[in-house]
């Protein structure tokens, strides 16, 4: 889930980032990891990707004004998902005809609201969730993409490893599997037994790719560099 933080003074901008931090390594070993971009200005903010964000936790009041802005730009664009307006110097609750996405909250920032208000984003990233359909013992089952590591065939078959619970068993042969996954730039056969899901790669080297989770794949040599750039692709798109 993709978490951002626009405040404009510095401590407590600090201070969330630290409890949301705390709350992302809670969720260590699931699909549901917090990357959290933090933002002390609204240019800053902006200039960027604003949509992408599953939740947004906010106070600007440097300046009366900035709030506004944003929220219209926002508005604007489209976006839709949580926003946690905390009153400081600034009673946002006295702006009129906010948006419904927006939740009143009052500062300090403390722990024990976070993880209510994290759900609701968790809630908005699961909207978005793509999944691909196989088939486990002639049954169809919808898997999240983005669940799957890599896919290995053996004599037994083939098998789906998830980031998030225990390998599955599937009935397609690695073929059809690569069909499957082929509208998604993020897979890749790269070798006769195997399908890797980029996003899960922590190195490329010339004869082997490195996965998360230390399982290794040997791979030509003659596509060393065009999984050197997939890999950089996954890397920026996460930042």
């Amino acid at each position: 889930m993709h978490v951002a933080i626009c405040d404009d003074n510095v401590a407590d901008r600090k201070h969330i980032e630290r409890l949301l931090s705390r709350e992302s390594d809670k969720r260590a070993g699931s699909t549901n990891i917090l990357y959290i971009d933090s933002y002390g200005n609204k240019d800053h903010f902006l200039s960027g990707n604003p949509l992408k964000y599953n939740i947004i936790f906010m106070d600007m009041c440097s300046e009366p004004g900035i709030v506004e802005e944003i929220l219209e730009y926002l508005e604007r664009a489209g976006y839709n998902a949580p926003l946690i307006l905390y009153s400081s110097k600034i009673d946002y609750t006295a702006i009129p005809d906010l948006p419904s996405y927006i939740i009143h909250a009052k500062k300090p920032y403390i722990t024990e609201p976070l993880p209510d208000y994290l759900s609701l984003g968790d809630a908005n990233a699961a909207q978005s969730i793509v999944t691909v359909f196989i088939h486990k013992e002639s049954i169809i089952n919808e898997v999240p993409k983005d669940s799957i590591m890599y896919a290995l065939q053996n004599e037994a078959g083939c098998t789906l490893y998830l980031s998030d619970g225990a390998p599955v068993k599937v009935d397609e042969p690695i073929g059809d599997l690569r069909q499957i996954f082929e509208p998604f730039e993020e897979f890749k056969r790269v070798n006769k037994n195997s399908i890797v899901n980029f996003k899960y790669v922590s190195k490329v080297k010339l004869f082997t790719i490195i996965m998360k989770d230390t399982t290794r794949f040997f791979m030509s040599p003659l596509l060393h560099k065009e999984y050197k750039w997939l890999l950089e692709e996954m890397e920026m798109e996460e930042e």
